[in-house]
């Protein structure tokens, strides 16, 4: 692929991603007419203080070899986006149903794509499901497990269904997105076949996704989002497009 074709490919993903976040702002904007102006306080505080979302202390039984998904990293807890040579390595640990999670993808989102398309940074997202009490139907575990069945087909896939799962995030108290929805997100991300859709339906990485969740605890990770940049952590008033590039600067030094 000529370097004129992988900055196009780079400028229709960036593209793609403010649509995204262009309709994840309308979807918040419609959440916050529904509350009355006490809980939208509460809301508005919640979101610009990034308020950290604390992790179940108990942990689930799972199995030491439960099979990870393919193209990830970090023993097969994380998924690796961007190239392995980058000068710097972000860790972001985040849950599917966490809407400060989201609201960071919204606001960051782009920068930290430009970071990576631009050889910059390599991405370890890492996935959790402790919210799956936030929902009726374990949506943060389906939604997890839809990821790493979408992350077989390779990473640009995986790339554009994050960016729809949190686009499309469910109110907390739901159902949350159905299989049905997933796989349908899971088609508009480039995995397609009746192997996708049987994997997310029967939840095919369940095993490691209680594995992934455990791992993020004993890795220290008390809520999400969490982020790393070159093994620092940032604090809440980093998780910004502006905090976000000055700590990736700084660790290029």
């Amino acid at each position: 692929m000529s370097g004129e074709t992988k900055r196009e490919a780079a400028r229709q993903r960036i593209a793609a991603k403010r649509a995204a976040e262009a309709a994840a702002h309308a979807a918040a904007a419609r959440r916050r007419r529904a509350v009355t102006g006490g809980v939208l306080a509460a809301a508005v505080l919640v979101v610009a203080l990034i308020v950290v979302i604390v992790v179940q202390t108990q942990r689930t039984s799972t199995s030491a070899d439960a099979a990870a998904p393919p193209n990830t990293t970090d023993g097969g807890y994380a998924f690796a986006v961007g190239s392995a040579d980058a000068p710097v390595t972000m860790d972001v640990y985040e849950d599917f149903q966490c809407p400060v999670c989201a609201q960071l993808e919204s606001t960051a989102g782009s920068t930290i794509a430009e970071l990576v398309d631009d050889g910059t940074v390599q991405v370890r997202y890492h996935g959790m499901a402790f919210l799956d009490r936030a929902s009726s139907t374990e949506y943060s575990t389906r939604a997890l497990n839809a990821a790493a069945v979408v992350a077989e087909s390779g990473t640009d896939a995986f790339r554009a269904f994050h960016e729809l799962l949190f686009a499309n995030q469910p109110e907390e108290g739901s159902a949350g997105l159905s299989d049905d929805q997933l796989v349908e997100y899971a088609t508009q991300a480039g995995a397609t076949g009746a192997d996708v859709a049987q994997g997310i339906e029967d939840r095919r990485y369940a095993d490691w996704v209680a594995a992934a969740t455990d791992r993020a605890s004993e890795d220290g990770v008390t809520g999400t989002p969490t982020v790393f940049v070159d093994g620092d952590q940032l604090d809440g008033d980093q998780l910004t497009p502006d905090g976000i590039a000055a700590a990736v600067a700084a660790a290029q030094g």
